[in-house]
């Protein structure tokens, strides 16, 4: 059975599953690995796995995916909780607040359309991403725009969500552009 030992990156990236066979992979430090599948493919039904330094996982090819066979022992960063740097991205909505936006990364931050909430405005829209299960958590918060304003997702389902955007003081913002940070918390019922 190969073993990969990876040191000195925070992403690597597996053979496709197609006639591999079982893989041990460690990371030998000193940063959070991110380990991906190729294209199309998943690791554990997950898009990746994150590995601390010194931790490791066996994975076996079953059809086109990846299954893991004895899961990292500590999921969690040593120093960090959440994405190791460069797993995010973002994306800029265009033409209205309610057009749906698209980014397929496990968590980054999503520039609205710029807007005036008021009077207790509620404006929602779409948003597809291919690391969204319907049992996930997906947490959002306002990076910028105005204290007056609060983020709510619901609908979630396998490759989207809604995310709402209220005005809580029935007070104009005037016309700004919101920008909120996202990540995808995966989950399991």
């Amino acid at each position: 059975m190969p073993c990969y030992a990876i040191s000195g990156v925070t992403s690597y990236e597996l053979p496709a599953c197609e006639a591999s066979e079982p893989l041990y992979v460690r990371n030998n430090g000193p940063d959070i690995l991110v380990v991906s599948p190729a294209s199309g493919q998943t690791i554990g039904a997950s898009a990746s796995i994150s590995l601390s330094p010194n931790d490791c996982m066996l994975i076996n090819p079953i059809g086109t995916d990846w299954v893991l066979i004895m899961q990292p022992t500590d999921t969690l960063a040593i120093s960090q909780i959440g994405y190791a740097t460069g797993t995010g991205g973002s994306v800029t909505q265009i033409t209205s607040v309610n057009t749906a936006v698209t980014l397929n990364k496990p968590c980054g931050k999503i520039t609205m359309f710029a807007h005036d909430f008021s009077n207790n405005d509620i404006q929602s829209f779409q948003f597809n991403n291919s690391f969204i299960k319907e049992d996930d958590i997906i947490v959002t918060n306002i990076r910028s725009g105005s204290n007056k304003l609060n983020s709510q997702v619901d609908a979630v389902a396998d490759g989207n969500c809604n995310i709402t955007i209220a005005d809580l003081h029935n007070q104009s913002t005037g016309v700004i552009t919101v920008v909120i940070n996202y990540a995808v918390i995966k989950g399991d019922s």
